[in-house]
């Protein structure tokens, strides 16, 4: 994308988190095989390499693929219905938006949201890449059912305004071509049946200020029974899996493409969102990479790099002159005579 103004291009920001919940393991598989595709490992089925290059140019992409690892451990050894993370708290209830609100429904073992907002490690982490990096477009990936949400879950209905139109306009044109028209669109909370407080994507659009905010649940299981958490979110045959990664793989793809269509720089309703373009020039010169050193000056990634190589090499040198300086202090003291063991 270009903008019309300068001519420069800009970059298309999105972030992306998986596995925030042990048990929906399906969407950190999700998560590999959109990494595979963008190193080029594999490729989607009639997927275009030139296009595909051609969409990605101007697009930066942070993955997050488990966020709870935990919680993902103790899936493995066995307690296959546990979402919570290693200290007992659900992470899509740990965020400051409407945090803590419990509904009659509430069951702590489900929703615990923590003793106060971003108490958990795993939250204070994502909510600071999310203020550093500062996408166009935020992803939270789970599954228990097929559907594209967007803000809010803790109220039941979705943002006024133009944005609000853009996000649904991009959900119902992935419903369409990926979704084969399966999955429900709308507000978390006005869609599920439900309110859920202090989640990521409400904070991400409240907070964050992120254009479009989303959580997709991509599969979902309505025949399994309540214990049998793995078929209810995860496929369990190799058919249905590999339909999973190859339809929803292919909806990221359409975002990177359509994205950046959907954001209007110049409508008044994206002002705000103005200072999230930032040209390539200036994203290589030190966005996102610029840091400081104990003088304040600004330095690049590169300059961090040499300057510990350089320190390295002085330690080095350092060391080699004091062994060298041990090594002769050594033979003075025994006085003895070193001879050459080649003839002269």
């Amino acid at each position: 994308m270009t903008n019309p103004s300068s001519g420069s291009f800009l970059l298309f920001i999105v972030f992306q988190s998986f596995g925030q919940h042990g048990r929906e393991l399906i969407t950190s598989e999700l998560a590999l095989r959109i990494l595979s595709i963008l190193s080029e490992e594999q490729f989607l089925p009639k997927m275009d390499r030139a296009s595909l290059n051609g969409t990605l140019e101007n697009v930066v992409i942070k993955v997050v693929p488990m966020e709870n690892l935990n919680g993902r451990k103790l899936v493995e050894a066995g307690n296959l219905c546990e979402r919570r993370n290693g200290r007992g708290v659900d992470l899509n209830r740990n965020w400051s938006v409407d945090w803590g609100k419990k509904e009659k429904d509430y069951d702590p073992y489900e929703e615990n949201p923590g003793i106060a907002p971003f108490s958990e490690p795993e939250t204070q982490i994502m909510r600071k890449i999310a203020i550093s990096f500062d996408p166009h477009i935020w992803v939270n990936v789970h599954s228990g059912m097929e559907a594209l949400f967007m803000p809010y879950d803790h109220k039941n209905r979705t943002p006024d305004g133009l944005p609000s139109q853009r996000m649904r306009l991009l959900l119902e044109e992935l419903n369409n071509v990926h979704c084969h028209k399966r999955c429900m669109i709308g507000s978390g909370g006005g869609s599920v049946g439900y309110l859920a407080h202090g989640t990521a994507t409400d904070y991400m659009h409240d907070v964050v200020r992120v254009p479009m905010s989303f959580t997709f649940e991509i599969y979902g299981d309505n025949t399994a029974t309540l214990k049998d958490c793995f078929k209810m979110f995860n496929p369990v045959d190799h058919t249905t899996f590999k339909r999973v990664l190859n339809d929803w793989s292919a909806a990221f793809f359409t975002i990177f493409k359509l994205g950046p269509h959907q954001i209007d720089v110049h409508s008044k309703a994206a002002v705000s969102s103005m200072d999230k373009w930032v040209s390539i020039d200036e994203y290589f010169d030190g966005y996102l990479m610029g840091r400081r050193n104990r003088y304040g000056k600004k330095m690049e990634v590169l300059e961090v790099g040499m300057q510990e190589i350089r320190t390295y090499f002085r330690l080095f040198l350092l060391s080699s002159v004091l062994l060298l300086f041990m090594f002769c202090s050594r033979i003075s003291k025994t006085g003895r005579q070193i001879v050459s063991a080649i003839p002269i």
